[in-house]
């Protein structure tokens, strides 16, 4: 009986196993379809990879976060790395310089504004008690880099607006994080630190981008001194992984460590002549990005298919309730782009685009779990609000960039940017003025 046993679990091991070999597959395919997909019809492939597993999971049931077990996590902390480390790659010093302002300028404006207005709405409108309803605001400030950063590279903006979006994302997701860590532990002992808050936001995030610099350079020097030993594939992506776990170990922030070994490793001609002879000219050969770019596609797509699984709809109230918080999120950032954005600088596009990317993520579903385990009242209800509210804003992202990449789109929502508006040529402005007539 005992080998019959033995016979009829190595069965089901090998099922298994040839069902996840299969899932595998199935989701580089899927990755590449959809991103076909996203280039034809400009509706974003995360969109409907949330759906498929919000439609596996909670829908039908086929599979469940839980099935992951710790791998779950595992995997959506290296689709992160991997990736802010292609985002880093792809951002130029030149764009850097003119739009580091700008980035931190609306990173520090949508946030206050979203999470003034969502504390004040959680508190006033739902009557929740006031430190949950501080917490939510706070951790629906930040924008997904998951979701912006490979978003807004398939666009047709500025580059220079491309910078500006992805390096918002990542700020905001260190403001997000470390106030709302800080705040969740002085509502749990009832004692705020300003201090904690202060050096959290400032200066570990100058140390994580310095030591993410230094990190480049070390890699250049190993890749030039030791070459042979570090061409293997994946060599670059697990140094990021490496500066990532080791950066999270000693509580500095990995992800902008990660996002500025990225930029420095892409803008190795900066270096002075007299140094330059110590690095590897090509620290990031054209191999290497096309396993970076596959090793993408794969990580994000179960990354959105995962997060699709933690979504939770449980009552009617707490969807509409996400529905509102998301139609604020639009509203802040249309205030915040009509004071940051001048005419002269952006056109109809990038405004568009720019005011409708606020979707949450990765940050907001992590920060879901916290202040229910550490027993802050109202904390089931702020993780389901959160996880209804991931969905929603990727959806209203997905449908506001489409219809901003659209002509006729943008001639539609002309009328929120008429100051931006020279972008149509004089044609498109006729029609629109005759539809106004009419």
């Amino acid at each position: 009986m005992r080998g019959v046993g033995f016979v009829g679990e190595g069965v089901v091991f090998l099922f298994t196993m040839a069902l996840t070999m299969i899932g595998i597959a199935l989701l580089f395919f899927l990755g590449h379809g959809l991103n076909w997909f996203f280039e034809k019809t400009k509706i974003p492939d995360l969109l409907i990879l949330t759906i498929i597993g919000y439609l596996l999971g909670p829908v039908f049931g086929v599979i469940s976060a839980e099935d992951f077990g710790k791998a779950g996590p595992v995997i959506s902390t290296m689709a992160l790395i991997v990736i802010l480390y292609e985002g880093g790659l792809h951002l130029s010093a030149k764009d850097l310089m003119s739009s580091s302002l700008p980035s931190a300028a609306l990173s520090i404006m949508s946030f206050v504004f979203i999470a003034v207005c969502g504390s004040l709405l959680s508190y006033l409108v739902l009557f929740n008690p006031l430190p949950i309803s501080i917490l939510f605001g706070v951790a629906i400030g930040s924008t997904s880099s998951a979701i912006v950063i490979p978003m807004v590279k398939k666009l047709s903006i500025q580059n220079k607006n491309k910078t500006i979006l992805s390096l918002e994302s990542a700020f905001t997701d260190v403001l997000t994080i470390v106030v709302f860590l800080v705040l969740v532990e002085s509502f749990a002992r009832g004692h705020f630190d300003l201090q904690e808050l202060l050096v959290g936001i400032g200066p570990k995030t100058g140390l994580s981008a310095s030591i993410g610099i230094f990190a480049g350079l070390l890699w250049a020097f190993f890749k030039k001194r030791f070459s042979p030993i570090l061409t293997m594939a994946f060599a670059g992506e697990a140094w990021a992984l490496l500066l990532f776990g080791l950066m999270e170990l000693f509580t500095l922030n990995g992800a902008i460590a990660v996002l500025t070994l990225g930029f420095t490793l892409a803008n190795l001609n900066l270096v002075p002549n007299w140094l330059s002879n110590n690095f590897s000219s090509v620290p990031v050969s054209y191999k290497d990005m096309s396993i970076l770019s596959e090793l993408t596609f794969l990580l994000r797509t179960f990354f959105f298919i995962y997060l699709g699984l933690l979504v939770q709809f449980s009552n009617i109230n707490v969807i509409l309730f996400a529905l509102l918080i998301t139609i604020v999120i639009l509203l802040t950032r249309y205030i915040a782009i009509k004071i940051l954005y001048k005419p002269k600088n952006y056109n109809l596009l990038d405004v568009l685009v720019a005011t409708a990317m606020g979707p949450r993520g990765l940050a907001c579903a992590v920060l879901a779990t916290i202040p229910l385990q550490k027993g802050i009242q109202g904390g089931q209800w702020l993780q389901d609000t959160l996880f209804a509210l991931i969905p929603i804003t990727i959806a209203f992202t997905a449908i506001a960039v489409s219809l901003s990449e659209s002509k006729k789109g943008r001639q539609k929502l002309s009328f929120l940017y008429k100051s931006h508006l020279e972008e149509l040529t004089a044609n498109d402005q006729a029609n629109i003025e005759v539809k106004k007539d009419n």
